[in-house]
């Protein structure tokens, strides 16, 4: 590539992380997806499309693949808009994945960009950049996830259900006087941290409160809650030491149909637990894990990054105006669109003078530019377009679904 008049869409080449948690066999998502056999027993668990150094996304230039970082880094206004390199530098801002979960992904929690700094200061191995990581995700078929802790009011009904577990932090929150100083968030906390310091420093006592746990729970197995029938199945593959195993009873369970969102912002902890989804992110790999995990977990971190205010957790459905659902976020690195192309149809995009990543979920269309540049483009393929094309079309015989990430 020789000057900045031949910068145009790109077909990207990604990257697989065969994650243990990931989809196995002739259902999983991701070789579905890209039209490829699926390995017997490995895992599918995310297609990484972007520029993080752990699997960029790669373009194909006079005939060779190249690392698209190298190619914004020689035309970062073209590719990526005036205004995105003013804010973020050389640099594409967000990550764009299909996550798909055959098993529980660890409880987890990201740092806000303060913390982030902090973290990749004292332990760049675990945590390798300096970003945040606030993301979304838009289930494409049921999601079942673990978000957020519960407020005083529900704790406290929680603790009802499992004395056991009040006894074993020996904070006993319905004693609380209503005229306390103390904040709900402060005694949540209180009782959270206590209960996770607890789970490590006093092993043994924490694996006789799992096993107490577990025996009730199969004593009345036809009777069990969605949440306690998570705990078990979670039990035949976590030690009872596993404080994640405490956490399923503790956290909010949701489930998302197909099409709706949920956005996850800095030291909310969460977990998905199975199905398949869209995902952006800021352009951050920084994870600090608790539990449900043979990882690496930062107890202390996750104590420290923690959010324990009162979380909504409802799903987020989208913005859908003239055949186009949209998904905003609170942050400046991400959003994403979602656009459904008819049979015999076309869709006209604006860019904005912003750079996007677009997937082709289904379907088979062509991406026609600047006034009759084609590019035939099909199920599970993605495309970057840059900023300098300002305008361009999707056009479909058969019909397609695409999901684009930009710039907020």
């Amino acid at each position: 590539m020789k000057n900045a008049a031949t910068v145009r869409p790109y077909v990207l080449t990604n990257r697989i992380q065969p994650y243990e948690w990931g989809m196995r066999g002739k259902q999983a998502l991701i070789p579905n997806l890209l039209g490829i056999p699926a390995e017997e027993d490995k895992p599918y668990a995310e297609l990484w499309m972007g520029t993080h150094p752990a699997a960029p996304s790669m373009v194909t230039v006079d005939n060779k693949l190249v690392d698209l970082r190298e190619i914004i880094e020689k035309f970062p206004v073209e590719i990526l808009g005036r205004t995105v390199y003013e804010d973020f530098g050389a640099n594409l801002p967000f990550l764009f994945k299909v996550l798909s979960a055959g098993q529980a992904l660890s409880i987890q929690a990201h740092p806000n960009k303060v913390q982030a700094v902090h973290l990749h200061a004292k332990d760049p191995v675990h945590y390798p950049d300096q970003n945040h990581k606030p993301e979304i995700a838009v289930a494409l078929d049921e999601l079942t996830m673990l978000i957020g802790l519960p407020d005083l009011k529900e704790l406290s009904a929680r603790l009802t259900i499992y004395p056991d577990v009040q006894r074993f932090t020996g904070i006993a929150l319905t004693s609380v006087n209503k005229d306390s100083c103390e904040s709900g968030e402060t005694i949540i906390q209180r009782f959270f941290s206590t209960l996770i310091q607890k789970s490590s420093a006093e092993s043994r006592m924490f694996g006789g409160l799992i096993a107490s746990l577990e025996a009730d729970f199969n004593s009345r197995i036809g009777s069990v809650s969605d949440s306690e029938r998570l705990f078990l199945e979670l039990r035949k593959i976590y030690p009872a030491t596993d404080i994640g195993l405490i956490m399923v009873l503790f956290m909010n369970l949701v489930k998302l149909k197909a099409g709706q969102a949920v956005f996850i912002s800095a030291g909310i902890p969460h977990a998905y637990i199975s199905g398949n989804i869209i995902e952006c992110m800021a352009n951050s790999d920084n994870v600090v894990r608790i539990g449900l995990t043979n990882k690496f977990k930062d107890i202390p971190a996750l104590l420290e990054i923690i959010d324990y205010s009162k979380q909504t957790c409802q799903s987020m459905n989208p913005e859908s105006r003239n055949g186009v659902k949209t998904y905003p976020t609170p942050v400046e690195e991400f959003y994403i669109r979602n656009i459904h192309i008819d049979q015999h149809s076309e869709k006209r995009i604006n860019t904005d003078d912003k750079v996007q990543i677009c997937l082709i979920l289904s379907g088979q269309v062509d991406l026609v530019w600047n006034n009759g540049e084609v590019l035939a483009l099909q199920k599970g393929q993605s495309v970057l377009i840059p900023a300098v094309v300002k305008t361009y079309e999707f056009r479909s015989q058969n019909g397609a679904e695409i999901y684009i990430a930009s710039v907020n």
